[in-house]
């Protein structure tokens, strides 16, 4: 009886500390990336991110976002959704019915200094944080999109997106982070995508995207999308473009979901 409920408060303090560890934002073990309070009191007070919204951020962003005096563009909360561990029907595309909370998304956008003369710069960043053991541990993907009708660019240089960062991080005792500057496909007028390598024996797996786009009117309004395709049957997660914007693709063996977002600038 003493060994199995010392087996218990064993277990019990694992998952004590997981949970803790995750609690705050994904680079936060290493002491130098912590937010001193000065920052941290910008971040709730000035820019507007809520507390509990903090570990939804690296604090590499959160820190660019301070420097580069960054105003929010949209009033957007973290959103859970579900996923059944199950395919769907043979005759069926899209996503799979909705069960369980499985997955937190996330995306915000905002005005931050411009880098060129005439323009306004748009900062917008979207993340996602797995709750449970995925169906599958393949490769996903989580796309940004936008219509063309927004008029808004890209900076580019020899043929490369500029502006554009995801990072696909997994837990296992410490977190191990991955970082990509180039976009796994892209539009110039509609949107990016970044793909994340999801590993099957991680306790903890989040990622993020962001991409910098550029507009030479003075304000305006749009929607954003945020979507995340899972994988959970071999094969490759697609991207097309629609009118709203570029997105993954609905398909059999990859579920969506998705994260609209409305901003003004």
């Amino acid at each position: 009886m003493k060994k199995t409920m010392s087996l218990f408060l064993v277990v019990t303090l694992l998952l004590v500390l997981s949970q803790s560890a995750f609690a705050t934002n994904i680079d936060s073990g290493d002491s130098e990336n912590e937010l001193t309070q000065e920052e941290r009191s910008i971040i709730l007070n000035e820019i507007g991110i809520k507390e509990e919204e903090l570990k939804y951020y690296t604090t590499k962003a959160l820190r660019y976002l301070i420097e580069n005096d960054a105003v929010k563009l949209s009033a957007s909360e973290p959103q859970d959704y579900s996923l059944q561990s199950q395919k769907p029907d043979d005759n069926s595309v899209g996503t799979m019915d909705l069960t369980k909370s499985d997955i937190t998304l996330y995306a915000n956008a905002y005005e931050v200094n411009s880098d060129v003369p005439g323009s306004k710069k748009i900062y917008i960043y979207g993340s996602y944080t797995w709750k449970v053991e995925p169906i599958f541990a393949l490769t996903d993907k989580m796309s940004i999109g936008y219509p063309v009708t927004n008029e808004w660019y890209l900076r580019t240089s020899a043929g490369t997106i500029l502006g554009h960062e995801s990072n696909n991080c997994n837990y296992k005792g410490q977190w191990k982070c991955t970082s990509s500057n180039v976009p796994s496909d892209h539009d110039i007028g509609q949107g990016v995508a970044a793909k994340y390598d999801i590993w099957a024996d991680a306790n903890f797996r989040q990622g993020d995207i962001t991409q910098y786009v550029y507009t030479t009117k003075k304000s305006g309004k749009s929607n954003i999308n945020l979507r995340y395709g899972h994988r959970y049957l071999t094969g490759a997660v697609g991207v097309s473009v629609y009118p709203s914007g570029l997105a993954v693709t609905p398909a059999i063996g990859t579920e969506t979901l998705d994260y609209p977002i409305t901003i003004s600038w």
